[in-house]
């Protein structure tokens, strides 16, 4: 599996979606150019197929990673200015919307870039994987799934406000990590990794709560069989 250094580890990136937005951002004022990178493969769709236990789970071949690993490349290098321009960007909400539009472009390039190579069956099941790793306060702020769910107006609204909410909380817990040593970052991983999950969790909950019984039960169908990263 791909190591990433520092404070920006995968298993906090791959936790919540939004934690990739408050990190970018902290990069973003730091005026750190490795954010591109970061994002690329923290929690992308290249992000999970670069990750062992997903290739084994999608039962890739070994041309078939060797694809990803060149998309990767390619991904990264033409995003990476892009990412790494989000320091000039004062105003934080104007950030983290550029942040989410970027993340959506690496996706989209990475379709573009593997559409032919991964059978329609395997992006079905990295679909399924993406939803139970980055969860549903995530899921249902993305526009394909709050379709597929049928969401109303005011649905979608309070998706948004959860999802906001869950941006402030996760912005500032690695804000409070951006004058810290990388030893002392090192240090508070752990306790950093529960402070996510407890985000996470609170999240989740909420999301879950906006839906209906019916849409509940369309949302584990969505999910698929159980996958744990």
């Amino acid at each position: 599996m791909f190591r990433v250094r520092g404070w920006m580890v995968l298993s906090v990136a791959l936790l919540l979606a939004v934690a990739l937005v408050a990190a970018a951002e902290a990069l973003a004022a730091e005026g750190k150019p490795r954010g591109g990178g970061m994002m690329a493969r923290g929690g992308t769709l290249l992000g999970l197929l670069s990750t062992e236990k997903v290739q084994k789970e999608l039962k890739l071949t070994d041309e078939q990673i060797e694809k990803v690993k060149q998309a990767s490349e390619k991904v990264r290098k033409e995003m990476a200015e892009k990412f790494s321009g989000l320091r000039d960007v004062q105003d934080q909400k104007e950030r983290r919307a550029k942040m989410v539009e970027l993340l959506n472009q690496s996706d989209a390039q990475a379709r573009k870039e593997l559409g032919d190579v991964l059978p329609r069956d395997t992006w079905r099941r990295l679909s399924q994987i993406r939803l139970q790793v980055r969860g549903a306060a995530w899921a249902l702020t993305n526009a394909r799934t709050a379709d597929r769910l049928k969401l109303t107006d005011e649905q979608k609204k309070k998706a948004a406000e959860i999802d906001k909410a869950t941006q402030d909380k996760t912005f500032e817990v690695f804000s409070a990590m951006r004058n810290l040593s990388e030893e002392e970052r090192r240090e508070k991983m752990a306790e950093t990794g529960k402070k996510m999950q407890a985000i996470r969790s609170e999240a989740d909950k909420k999301a879950l709560d906006v839906l209906t019984a019916e849409q509940k039960e369309a949302f584990e169908k969505m999910k698929g069989e159980k996958f744990e990263l």
